[in-house]
């Protein structure tokens, strides 16, 4: 497949659009050889060499801002554009207007300290690398669609991070913030393979969906929402759900096809449409099985829960015709 993921806020247009539900939203790569910006500086796509991307949207965009009267301003030496943050105190940069494919950003610009990156380098395909300062504490679709970013360096005081690496394929790893809580839709499209949330994430909705290299992850007792989380993880094996955690969300592991034992703490009491255990029975239309047809939804073949006999979770897995092993209840209990 070789089409490049759309811009943010194009994303987000969708999703206030459609609303709630099990959204399928494709991105795919987009073929290296057709971009320019191979070498050491990256490469704008518009004749007036300032925009990003091959559509129409205007370069001087800014949805954050849309009907609002808000000053856009540009940096001293050209480099950031930025608006004033009052809330946390500072600025947020809002576009890296230069070509350089490793980055340092400032923590400071023209004076005003840099507290949040907002879709900063989205749609910047050749980025490579980048250290964002102590100070920022939310990274919102900072980098969604930086398809060759390898190494990124994060600050434990980052809060926010939706959408901040979505779409980055090249990126194998990544060093979570340890007081990180919100990562909706953070991580789809990446390359990681591991993931243990930090112990203050609230919310993971869609924060893997699709991926196609994720194996093993580890949910702390506080998350709330944790809709299509792992939906379509087709490569995830191991799952630990601790205690504490009250509701599995829509979808949150459906069609994980190689996952075929979950342990669900007796905390968990509401479950979430096919949100575990169960895949859909596609008839693909292609031969690179990149469209299919829903005929109809069956249980993972293997698949069973383990949790306290009596619990709700042993009500989901009966219902769902899940095959249900009881445990003795345990303080964290893991798979």
């Amino acid at each position: 497949m070789i089409l490049n993921p759309e811009p943010f806020a194009s994303i987000l247009n969708k999703e206030k659009k459609q609303g709630h539900g099990k959204i399928r939203i494709q991105r795919t790569r987009k073929a290296a050889a057709n971009r320019g910006g191979r070498g050491r500086h990256m490469d704008a796509y518009y004749a007036d060499g300032r925009g990003r991307y091959g559509t129409g949207e205007s370069y001087d965009y800014f949805y954050q801002y849309e009907g609002e009267d808000v000053p856009i301003l540009t940096s001293s030496d050209g480099l950031w554009t930025y608006a004033a943050d009052e809330e946390k105190e500072g600025i947020v940069l809002l576009r890296y207007n230069g070509n350089a494919i490793h980055i340092v950003v400032p923590q400071t610009v023209d004076g005003k300290r840099v507290v949040s990156l907002d879709s900063t380098f989205d749609g910047f395909y050749e980025l490579k690398s980048v250290v964002v300062p102590d100070g920022v504490r939310s990274l919102v679709g900072a980098f969604y669609g930086c398809e060759e970013l390898e190494q990124v360096t994060l600050p434990d005081c980052v809060e926010d991070l939706e959408y901040a690496l979505n779409s980055c394929y090249a990126l194998k790893e990544v060093r979570i913030p340890a007081h990180a809580r919100y990562f909706r839709n953070a991580f789809s499209g990446t390359g990681l393979e591991h993931i243990v949330f930090p112990p203050e994430t609230e919310d993971i909705s869609a924060a893997f969906c699709g991926s196609e290299t994720l194996r093993s992850a580890v949910i702390p007792g506080n998350v709330t929402d944790m809709s299509e989380a792992f939906s379509d993880c087709e490569s995830l094996t191991s799952v630990i759900l601790e205690e504490g955690i009250s509701e599995i969300g829509d979808y949150a592991f459906s069609d994980c096809t190689a996952l075929k034992e979950l342990t669900i703490p007796a905390s968990v009491t509401t479950f979430g449409k096919d949100c575990v255990g169960i895949m859909e029975i596609r008839e693909y239309t292609d031969l690179r099985k990149s469209a299919y047809k829903i005929k109809g939804y069956q249980v993972v073949p293997g698949f069973r829960i383990k949790g306290v006999a009596g619990s709700a979770a042993e009500k989901y897995a009966r219902a769902a015709g899940i095959s249900f092993v009881p445990v003795e209840k345990q303080n964290g209990m893991q798979e």
